[in-house]
């Protein structure tokens, strides 16, 4: 078989193998630099979340202030009269001072500014209550009551906390992130120390050994309820040796601490006398396993980002080198597979058929002089071209008979309206009279808008319904002196004859009036049974001698015309014009202009 000879169904197989090839190789292409791309991109988000600055402040802040921090020591320093922890305290307060100092001088907003103005607030309070601590220390005052005189109101840092947290939440969230809810192990960390600290678990407990308000034993199982679901949170996203080890000691801590609530809970109903020092001395925890699990858990956060970064930087650079190659070859393989399917498609489709189309055209024309080839073929074409050797054998046969035939009646017998052989009389007769005497003649050509699905939906006899309404109100609408036929179908024109028709021209002129009542006309819903339908029409105006003096060039460019207005959205009319394709539109319907009032050139 020879190319010539090949089926379309046999070219459209190897186009299409050929196209697919093509996306082949590009799905290749696009899969590896995805898959690196998605490996940059957790990498850098899990970077982005350890190294973000307010994330980062936030946590030292919680760290300072927290467990094994102020609040901690702060708390030990009232129950056990221990000065060793009064220069802790303050460089612990001092540590805290400085975060907050270099989150101020980052970009905040007034809600973080009165964030910090509150933590800065209950910062100084601390400071001025260990010295008093340390003053009624000396005197024989009960725990319970120098609790009671150094007692620190809270609200303003808890809620500045909860605020700075929220923010590092916010700023280490990324939906895009592959950590869901941009939940990396560095923020669980600081969610640890938050639960564990500052207004929370150890803080909670601590009022509770010193005030025997249970209030606080509840908040404080809640919040050791808070931190095993972190825990398991954590754990969830994979450990090495050492986080193993950190989070079973932080467990541990927290699993004695929960047992210590249910033993104070047992001591306050069995010796309600029972000294706070006493009861510390009953519960007290070693904290030393936690504090150091926190800390190693920082450190495997620190290793994480400098492998993380590194990571980045060896993704980049294969990125970098590889993706310009894989892509150059890409686009060459993608390049020529696409020429050869254009070639092929073009050289054994198009031209083949093209050629056809301008012998069909010629046969249209009554042309039976033309010489058909491709008879010989044995594929689409082939085919084609013995059927148009039988049409051309058939219009020569109806030829001889179009001479005996009598000329058609001059109206349509559906709609009463001159039909397409009274419409040629007519604009000939009408073009002489331009031609000879001067003046000029507008054609106005209509196609039907929503016709077919009214013939489709209800059938041919609402489609004759709504011929027979179209015509009457085109009849309506039109002057006097007017011509209104049906060239077939749903196909209308109209003729006006005006030799003053050059002073109505434009947007505004009779013609373009005309035009608008046409269209508004044949825009409004009308009944058939009990069902509401619509049309619409496209109008293409030309207008003679200007756009033609013969009827074939008039119509043929009030044609053009009409084709413009359907292209631009139909339910418009449009004048044909020799200087451009589109024309100008002169009417649109009320629907049409509500959207665009833009006239186009």
């Amino acid at each position: 078989m020879t190319l010539a000879n090949m089926r379309f169904r046999t070219i459209n197989i190897i186009i299409c193998g050929l196209s697919a090839l093509a996306g082949l190789v590009l799905l290749v292409v696009l899969a590896f630099i995805t898959r690196n791309v998605s490996e940059l991109e957790t990498d850098w988000h899990e970077y982005q979340q350890a190294r973000a600055d307010k994330p980062r402040l936030e946590s030292q802040l919680t760290k300072s202030m927290g467990f094994g921090g102020m609040i901690h020591d702060f708390k030990n320093l009232v129950l056990r009269h221990d000065e060793a922890l009064i220069p802790e305290i303050q460089n612990e307060i001092g540590a805290a001072r400085s975060a907050l100092f270099r989150y101020q001088s980052l970009g905040i907003s007034q809600q973080e500014e009165v964030a910090l103005h509150g933590l800065n607030e209950t910062l100084d309070r601390y400071d001025a209550m260990v010295l008093k601590v340390r003053q009624l220390m000396a005197t024989d005052e009960s725990v319970r009551e120098i609790d009671r005189q150094v007692v620190v109101d809270d609200y303003l840092a808890v809620s500045g906390l909860d605020t700075l947290r929220s923010v590092a939440i916010r700023e280490s969230r990324d939906n895009a992130n592959p950590l869901e809810d941009g939940m990396g192990k560095a923020r669980l960390v600081a969610n640890l120390r938050r639960d564990m600290g500052y207004g929370e678990m150890i803080h909670h407990f601590k009022n509770y050994v010193l005030r025997g308000d249970a209030i606080y034993g509840q908040q404080a199982a809640q919040d050791i309820q808070s931190l095993r679901e972190t825990l398991a949170a954590y754990r969830e996203m994979g450990m090495n040796v050492a986080e193993q080890r950190a989070i079973r000691d932080i467990a541990s801590v927290i699993q004695a601490y929960s047992e210590r609530l249910l033993t104070i809970s047992h001591l306050h109903d069995e010796q309600p006398g029972m000294s706070a020092s006493e009861l510390d001395a009953r519960v007290k925890v070693d904290d030393a396993p936690a504090i150091e699990g926190l800390a190693v858990l920082d450190h495997q956060s620190d290793q994480r980002v400098a492998a993380t970064s590194a990571a980045v930087g060896k993704t980049l650079k294969l990125l970098a080198t590889l993706a310009p190659i894989v892509n150059g070859l890409a686009l060459i393989m993608i390049a020529v597979l696409i020429g050869l399917s254009m070639w092929l498609f073009a050289r054994y489709v198009l031209k083949p058929i093209r050629r056809l189309t301008q012998t069909m055209n010629t046969l249209a024309n009554d042309d039976v002089s033309v010489v058909i080839d491709s008879t010989q073929h044995t594929n689409e074409v082939g085919q084609m071209a013995r059927a148009l050797q039988k049409f051309k054998y058939n219009i020569i046969e109806s030829n001889n008979y179009k001479k005996r035939i009598t000329q058609l009646a001059m109206h349509d017998s559906l709609t009463g309206l001159p039909n397409r052989q009274h419409f040629y009389e007519r604009s000939e007769q009408w073009l002489a009279d331009v031609n000879e005497e001067g003046g000029q003649m507008a054609c106005l050509m209509l196609d039907i808008d929503k016709f077919k699905p009214i013939n489709d939906t209800y059938g041919h006899a609402a489609g004759d319904v709504a011929l027979k309404v179209i015509a009457e109100r085109l009849n309506q609408v039109v002057r006097k002196d007017d011509f209104v036929a049906r060239l077939g179908g749903d196909e209308f024109v109209v003729l006006v004859h005006n030799a003053d028709i050059q002073a109505n021209l434009g947007r505004h002129g009779e013609l373009a009036q005309l035009a608008q009542r046409i269209i508004d006309s044949l825009g409004k819903p009308f009944l058939y049974e009990d069902h509401k339908l619509e049309v619409g029409c496209s109008i293409g105006i030309a207008i003679a001698p200007q756009h033609g003096n013969q009827r074939e060039a008039l119509t043929h460019n009030a044609d053009m015309a009409l084709y413009a207005a359907k292209n631009e959205g139909r339910n418009c009319a449009i004048q044909f014009s020799r200087h451009d394709e589109l024309g100008q539109i002169v009417a649109s319907s009320s629907k049409r202009a509500a959207s665009s009032t833009a006239v186009k050139r």
